[in-house]
Order: C-alpha cells, then structure tokens, then sequence
C-alpha cells in the first residue's frame, strides 16, 4: 500500500455522500486514491495554490478545482466538510497551528482531519560514503530551496505537538517508510536526491562530491544493490 493509499484509507470514508478536502492536493494523486474508496466521496474539494490536477481529475463531476492560499482561511463555511487530507502542507505555512484552526473551523463534528508529513531528516539511501550521504542529507535538511520561502526538514516529528496543541481530538498516529529500489529519473529517491544537489550547489566542493555521489549511487542501483526509504508521519484528528 503506497502513501496516498493510506492516506485516503486514513480519511475513514464510511458512509455515503461525504465532502472531503484535499488541502495541497498537487496533481492529484491522494484525491484519485479518494475516488477508488468504497463508498466514493460525494465531492472532493481539490485545494492549492496553482492548478496542477491531472486532466481526467479536473473533468470528474466529482471533483471541485479551487486555487487558494492555504496561509489564508480557507474557502469553506464552517462545518461543511467531512473530512479532510492534507500532505507535506505544513512545512510552508505561515502559521501551522492556525492552518489547524482553520481546518478544525470546516469540519462538522465528528469529522476528520488526516494530516502528514515527510520526516526529511529520515532519508535513507544505501551508498559508498555513508559520511558523505549524512553530510548531503544534513544539507538537503537546513537549507530551503529557491523554489520555496520556507521550509522544515524536521516537519514529521513535530506533527505531534501540533497536534496536542490544537482544539482537536487526537484520534491515531501513524507512520511508514516503504523500501525503494529505483534511483532512475522520476524516481523518489531521484527527486530527492536532486535536492540534495541543489542544496550542496553554492559550496563548490561540495558540490562536486554531491555529483560523484549521485554516478555511484545509480551504479548500486543499476546493480540491484541499493536501498531508498524515508519515514512519512500522520496524525489523524477528530473534531469532537
């Protein structure tokens, strides 16, 4: 069972007719996860900053496209949505626990708000240098990418404190790392991989290291001898 899979698993759609948000939804794939839950969800509110949905999502009866800033309340009455999953959101908020409020706001009583995110600080990869894999993970961890204001490499862990600081219920806590043993591109461990890169790229040296470290790493992969895994953390809470 794969991240989105659990994550839609962990939204408990037990009943017909239900109203969920996909808060930082991306392309999409959580929500189609959603979807392919028996009983389907009657509407699914695909929510975040830009449009990336894929196609057949955005032309599903099902689905509502919204573009929204997630620092901003969120574009829903009080008490109109039943549950609620949201992926690696945290970390570029303004305010966290206000996000949490404001989810905690949406929600009728008794629904669910399934919130994770991706413990960076956990990256696992199998290499040559396992010194030189800790120092380019520690520099993928504290610096924050071009692409982005803001950034937490630690933002798993911290889940639950969040949490036991919000008005909500805590109703599970769960985490997972899946073995992965492509490194092609696309590829998890590629992609992250490619951060660290990028995060090593104003230290020549480094740098340069980052790159060797990169060839050897496919080698091991081409060699059917290498190992990516890192610890993905969700809390499930429930508006009481």
């Amino acid at each position: 069972m794969g991240r989105h899979e659990r994550l839609a698993s962990l939204a408990q759609l037990d009943r017909d007719g239900l109203v969920v948000a996909d808060l930082g939804c991306g392309t999409g794939r959580t929500v189609r996860k959603l979807l392919e839950t028996t009983p389907a969800p009657a509407t699914v509110h695909a929510v975040d900053h830009g449009s990336d949905l894929d196609d057949d999502l955005l032309h599903d009866s099902r689905v509502v496209s919204r573009v929204a800033d997630l620092d901003a309340p969120l574009p829903f009455d009080d008490a109109t949505i039943d549950r609620i999953v949201s992926m690696n959101v945290a970390e570029n908020l303004l305010d966290p626990p206000g996000f949490l409020r404001e989810c905690f706001r949406v929600l009728r009583p008794g629904g669910l708000a399934v919130i994770g995110h991706t413990d960076f600080d956990t990256a696992l990869f199998t290499s040559d240098d396992d010194a030189l894999t800790r120092l380019l993970v520690d520099r993928f961890v504290g610096v924050v990418p071009s692409w982005q204001s803001r950034a937490d490499g630690f933002m798993g862990r911290k889940l639950l404190r969040l949490a036991a600081d919000s008005p909500f219920e805590l109703a599970d806590v769960r985490s997972w790392a899946d073995p992965h043993r492509r490194f092609d591109e696309g590829s998890l461990a590629w992609k992250i991989a490619m951060g660290m890169l990028a995060a090593a790229a104003d230290d020549e040296e480094l740098s340069a290291r980052a790159g060797g470290w990169v060839e050897s790493v496919r080698r091991l992969a081409d060699q059917g001898r290498f190992l990516f895994a890192i610890t993905d953390v969700v809390v499930v809470l429930r508006r009481p």
